[in-house]
């Protein structure tokens, strides 16, 4: 576990901080952010009704 959360802080720095980062590394982060984003949007947002 301890691991994994360093694998992460690392990850965010090189994508925020370094803007050098890899594929790998863009995708884990775009999945962690993802995935909470979306997850309230469908739960508190609504959908656009059509008339």
């Amino acid at each position: 576990m301890k691991t994994r959360l360093i694998t992460i802080k690392k990850d965010l720095y090189n994508v925020f901080v370094m803007g050098n980062a890899e594929d790998r590394q863009l995708a884990r982060i775009y999945i962690l952010l993802a995935v909470p984003l979306f997850a309230l949007l469908f739960s508190f947002g609504h959908f656009p009704v059509y008339r």
